[in-house]
C-alpha cells in the first residue's frame, strides 16, 4: 500500500506541475500543495513499515555458527593438499 500511495503522490505533483504550467505560472517559484507531501509522508512511512515486516528473520554472520554444521572432514577434505607422490 506504501508503494502505491508513494506512486500516487508522484503523479499528483506531476500533474499539479503540469496545471500550474498550463496557468502560466512559474513552476520555480511555487511549492508543492500539503496534501501531497503529507502523503508522501505517510507513503513512506508505510512503505518502510511494510518492508520491515516482510523481510525474513536475519541470520547470524559468526563462522562460528556456520563451522558447528560442520565435520572436520568436510573443512579439512580438500583434496588438493593429498599428496600420493612420497617416498614410501
Amino acid at each position: 500500500a506504501g508503494l502505491v500511495l508513494l506512486l500516487h503522490a508522484g503523479y499528483s505533483t506531476y500533474e499539479h506541475l503540469a496545471y500550474l504550467k498550463a496557468i502560466g505560472h512559474k513552476v520555480a517559484d511555487s511549492s508543492i500543495p500539503i496534501d501531497i507531501v503529507v502523503e508522501c509522508l505517510v507513503a513512506s512511512f508505510l512503505a518502510i513499515v511494510g518492508a520491515i515486516y516482510v523481510t525474513p528473520e536475519l541470520k547470524p554472520i559468526a563462522l562460528e555458527h556456520e563451522m558447528k554444521k560442520l565435520t572436520i572432514d568436510g573443512v579439512d577434505g580438500r583434496s588438493s593438499f593429498r599428496v600420493f607422490n612420497h617416498r614410501g
